[in-house]
């Protein structure tokens, strides 16, 4: 149902896969970690209330643990890429240096986080998941009304996406969140619905994208200023701006 087997498969092999050192691991694990809250969130009434709400607190937790090991990894291949080559020494060894700083705190947020992997906590946390996939405990309108639930849900989460927001950070961060959203929620019913939920899920995934790219650089951009590297600060923000071309467009595409 909803695929929510297939992501909690993905979800452990991505997790084991972290201890042995896998590529990407991390970055995969923590987007099951979304997709799985996305669906439960989404198409929350086809659900136990109780038994939903709780395992998704739970999937948060592992996912906040994800997400320190990864925003580190991101800082770091950022701040490698503002270089340009005719910088000068001065400017590529403040980078150098940032980029150290990071990579070795990435390294000790990953121990701590393969240490977590390792304990109780997670094990328990992957068995209960297993069994409310392979046997989800329904709601009456999950039992009597699955497509009434796809239907409704997607379409109360596409109304977030265009919901009325400035243009702050923050704003911008809940309107990317929403189209994170109705990607996973779209991708997971892919089967049923076809072309229209993999368009839709398309057109949320370049809003997705383009905000992302925009909040990172904004984000790295204000660590920079305080550390009185202006120009490179300068640089993460035209960065930011250009992200955010045709924004409009592809928020416009995200409908049913």
């Amino acid at each position: 149902m909803f695929s929510l087997v297939a992501v909690s498969a993905e979800l452990a092999e991505q997790l084991v896969a972290i201890e042995s050192d896998g590529e990407d691991a991390v970055h995969q694990a923590r987007i099951r970690v979304r997709r799985l809250r996305s669906v439960l969130q989404v198409y929350r009434a086809a659900f136990d209330r109780d038994a939903e709400v709780r395992l998704r607190s739970r999937l948060k937790s592992l996912g906040d643990r994800l997400g320190a090991v990864r925003d580190l990894e991101v800082k770091a291949d950022a701040l490698e890429d503002l270089l340009e080559a005719d910088d000068e020494i001065a400017v590529v060894d403040v980078v150098s240096a940032e980029v150290a700083e990071t990579r070795a705190a990435h390294e000790r947020e990953l121990a701590s986080l393969i240490q977590h992997l390792r304990g109780r906590t997670v094990r328990v946390l992957l068995a209960d998941l297993q069994m409310f996939a392979a046997e989800p405990p329904l709601s009456a309108k999950g039992r009597s009304g699955s497509d009434r639930v796809r239907s409704r849900g997607l379409q109360k989460a596409i109304r977030k996406v265009h919901l009325p927001r400035g243009d702050s950070l923050e704003d911008r961060h809940e309107t990317r969140k929403a189209a994170r959203k109705v990607r996973y929620a779209a991708e997971a019913v892919a089967d049923e619905l076809g072309r229209p939920a993999v368009r839709l899920a398309a057109a949320a995934k370049a809003a997705q994208d383009a905000l992302g790219d925009n909040r990172d650089d904004l984000l790295l951009a204000h660590q920079l200023r305080e550390h009185g590297h202006i120009g490179l600060a300068r640089r993460c923000e035209r960065r930011a701006a250009e992200a955010l071309d045709g924004l409009d467009e592809k928020l416009a595409a995200i409908e049913l």
